[in-house]
């Protein structure tokens, strides 16, 4: 070989040189892309980690609405934050990658985050008790959702860690064998230096002649050497950060297994053949299976050692592949439940994967089915009695009137409303009351057959539904064992307590009532049995209900009457007996209605205090009184009868006070008449009131005295200004003598009590006579004149007297 061909093949190996270094460092810059593209596919852990604060959301809320004391609302709050937080990175970074590949679960991301967005308000107003389950209501739409979602990741993150382990490997290869061709061109090459020896011994005086261009090729020789020295180093560099890379890789790889195994749901993904490709810790613990679960077993294979080793778990697993298998079949994505015949219950969530295999997603969700009922149980539940509340007892009455209207049976609805029991919570506490309240179901529910249903409606209302009555006069039977069971004594804590009960009963024979109907008329019968004396039972009749409706005809003509100056005062004068003349009027409120005429105040003022009348219209009456008294005599008073529905009006001071600083009137010319059903309300802030009204200089008078069973301890309680005997006593001083006994003992314990006295209803000169002799301070009735507009009105006792005596 001449030296010119030497050169050709020398120059040839060293461009081969240089070609495959510069190839080496292209492998390298795609070596290092591959494995920066590997170490990004984290998306089936941010899959999973949603999927997991998704599942402690629901959680921590089934704990919250079941009132677990370990779940308060601030935690709640964080875990909704953090699911927040989950649900912003899936549609953001690396995770928006695999939402491009797999375009059908972006309408999960984007259902997650309205569905989080939507449950802010109940969050925030986690108070309310039924807020906690409507969120895990709408929660539980997505578990199935997610965890396919987090199982698709999880197939995507697989595909492309293995699709860039396979393009490692080719790049290794190629990689190793292009350092293989440069030791074969560097072995080739020192075989060429050794016959380019040869040659020089053998034409050493051609070498010579050619020593300068041997000198140049030696020197080129030597930066070739230098060079490929540099590249070698440099691919040892390359080396060692690619060993870098694959040892990130497997932390990377470390931490999806730890996720995977944390994972509150059992996972299991199975290939085309049947064999298990990723199984977390949570499968094999679910279903009591050896911890040496592992990828690559048949599913098969794992179900049969299972069995062999008695694993209790193993049946519910066999039932729920069972399952699968028609899913498999279809390759159908699906969710379902399958629950244990001792009540244990299993969530599954079935997704196939598009190279025949399939993944699913196990939960035990027995707590949370407990607890779900019992939710359920507490809400169709009266929490103190254990009775039904209103709630299950229409959804009992609306399938009852089903049932009546098919089969064509007979049922009656009971309303009972406990008589004395709102003196059992004022005078012995709202705990006894609870208590009593308990004796009285347990009462109720040994009056009624096992298949009627009694219910607390609220307060001390309950009911009964009545079912297949062959007659009315069972309702009556029971109505009649109700009234004689719940009137027995009561012993609380050493205490007798007797109450009473009154019943209401409508009966439904052909299923043509509305459950809202059937209940008004035993509402409207119960009215009328308490009415009628209590302690009783009434059956609807349909004029109650005309009844009603009058009431309510009366409620709207009442609510325009004030604004259509409808009202009118009249007063009735009160005598001095000592000075025999006019100390005062009481003041009397009367209402000329337009087409009905006058209505006497005892049909409109209950009515008032119902509706929310009484306020306004005590305040109207306040400032009309004190406006008409200021134009008479100066040593005549006003007095003014409160409601005590207006008394527990926290502003009645004020009224007052803007009445009497309006019409100008002294404050001493005013009297207020209350009875002692005030007194009953809350004594110890109407106590208070009153001395308030008192520093004012108002006068308070006791009305009605003598009717209540306390009257005379609320004459310890306040030192009233006046006395007022009830017209009952004065009637009767001549016919019974216990009636003028009484007069007397009143009279006088005014007296000693430094009190006035007034007897009511005076009408004839006898009465008038024996209250003198009595010791009566003041007297008021027809025998003095009759009520009066104040533009009748006429200061002088001969004249009312006369008027009187005309009528």
């Amino acid at each position: 070989m001449s030296l010119r061909t030497l050169k050709i093949v020398l120059a040839a190996v060293i461009a081969g040189f240089i070609l495959s270094a510069a190839y080496i460092s292209v492998l390298i810059v795609e070596r290092q892309e591959v494995l920066t593209q590997v170490a990004r596919y984290n998306m089936p852990w941010h899959a999973s980690a949603a999927m997991h604060e998704f599942a402690r959301l629901e959680q921590r809320l089934s704990a919250y609405a079941a009132q677990d004391p370990t779940v308060d609302k601030d935690e709640v709050s964080l875990r909704y934050d953090i699911m927040v937080s989950r649900s912003n990175l899936l549609q953001a970074g690396d995770f928006r990658e695999f939402l491009r590949a797999a375009p059908e679960w972006q309408e999960t991301v984007d259902e997650l985050a309205k569905t989080l967005a939507e449950i802010q308000s109940s969050i925030e107003n986690l108070d309310r008790p039924e807020a906690a389950l409507d969120i895990v209501r709408a929660l539980e739409k997505l578990d199935a959702k997610l965890a396919g979602m987090a199982a698709a990741a999880l197939h995507y993150g697989g595909r492309r860690a293995e699709e860039g382990q396979q393009e490692l490997i080719r790049l290794h290869w190629m990689f190793s064998s292009l350092a293989a061709g440069l030791i074969v061109f560097g072995l080739f090459l020192l075989a060429l230096l050794g016959w380019h020896n040869r040659l020089l011994e053998r034409a050493h005086q051609e070498l010579r002649l050619y020593a300068n261009n041997f000198e140049s090729i030696s020197v080129k020789l030597e930066k070739t050497n230098k060079a490929l020295s540099s590249a070698y180093e440099e691919l040892q560099l390359r080396n060692e950060a690619l060993q870098n890379q694959e040892h990130e890789l497997r932390t990377q790889n470390d931490r999806f297994d730890a996720a995977l195994n944390n994972m509150s749901h059992g996972l299991c993904m199975v290939d085309s053949e049947g064999r298990i490709i990723v199984v977390n810790a949570r499968f094999a613990q679910l279903f009591g299976l050896s911890s040496a679960v592992h990828s690559g077993i048949s599913l098969n294979h794992l179900v049969a050692q299972a069995e062999g080793q008695n694993c209790k778990g193993i049946e519910p697993l066999r039932e729920i592949l069972l399952q699968q298998q028609e899913l498999i079949s279809k390759r159908q994505q699906f969710a379902f439940i399958h629950e244990e015949a001792d009540g244990q219950t299993f969530a599954i969530s079935h997704q196939p994967m598009t190279d025949g295999g399939w993944v699913a997603t196990y939960d035990d969700i027995t707590e949370r089915r407990r607890a779900e009922s019992q939710i359920a149980y507490m809400a169709h539940h009266d929490a103190l009695t254990d009775l039904a509340n209103r709630v299950l007892f229409r959804q009992q009455l609306e399938h009852a009137l089903a049932e009546t209207g098919r089969q064509r049976l007979r049922m009656a609805v009971l309303c009972l409303d406990l008589d004395r029991f709102k003196d059992v919570n004022d005078s012995l506490g709202h705990e006894m009351g609870d208590s009593l309240l308990k004796l009285v179901a347990e009462r109720l529910r040994s009056c009624i057959r096992q298949q009627d249903v009694v219910a607390r409606l609220g307060g001390d209302e309950f009911a009964v539904l009545q079912l297949a009555i062959d007659d009315p006069q069972d309702c009556a039977a029971l109505a009649v064992r109700i009234v004689e069971t719940i009137s027995l004594p009561y012993d609380l804590e050493g205490q007798e307590i007797v109450i009473g009960t009154s019943i209401g009963i409508a009966v439904a024979s052909e299923g043509n009532l509305s459950p809202d109907q059937l209940l008004k008329q035993a509402d409207l019968a119960l009215y009328r049995a308490k009415a009628d004396g209590r302690a009783t039972y009434r059956f609807f009749e349909p004029e109650m209900d005309a009844e009603l409706q009058a009431r309510r005809l009366l409620e709207t003509d009442l609510r325009k009457a004030l604004a259509n100056r409808e009202f009118e005062l009249y007063f009735q004068p009160q005598v001095n007996v000592r000075a025999n003349e006019i100390g005062g009027y009481e003041t009397l409120l009367r209402w000329r209605h337009p087409e009905r005429g006058t209505i006497s105040p005892g049909d409109f003022i209950p009515v008032a205090e119902d509706i929310g009348l009484i306020a306004p219209l005590g305040d109207w009456v306040l400032e009309q009184a004190c406006m008409v008294a200021t134009g008479w005599p100066k040593h005549i008073k006003v007095a003014v009868n409160l409601s005590p529905v207006q008394f527990r009006n926290k502003t009645l001071v004020q009224s007052v006070s803007r009445a009497l600083s309006r019409s100008g009137l002294a404050p001493e010319r005013l009297e207020l008449e209350i009875t002692e059903s005030v007194l009953l309300q809350d004594n110890e802030l109407t106590v208070a009131t009153l001395h308030q009204l008192r520093r004012m200089g108002v006068r308070i008078a006791m009305d009605d005295f003598g009717t209540g069973y306390s009257s005379l301890s609320y004459l310890r309680s306040f030192p009233f200004d006046k006395i007022k005997i009830d017209q009952s006593f004065v009637r009767e001083l001549s016919s019974r003598a216990d009636c003028l006994a009484i007069v007397r003992s009143i009279a006088g314990l005014g007296a000693s009590l430094g009190m006035s006295t007034v007897a009511e209803g005076v009408e004839t000169e006898d009465q008038f006579h024996q209250i003198t002799a009595a010791g009566c301070t003041e007297v008021q009735g027809f025998y003095f004149g009759k009520p009066k507009p104040a533009s009748e009105l006429v200061h002088t006792l001969t004249a009312n007297r006369r008027t009187a005596e005309v009528a």
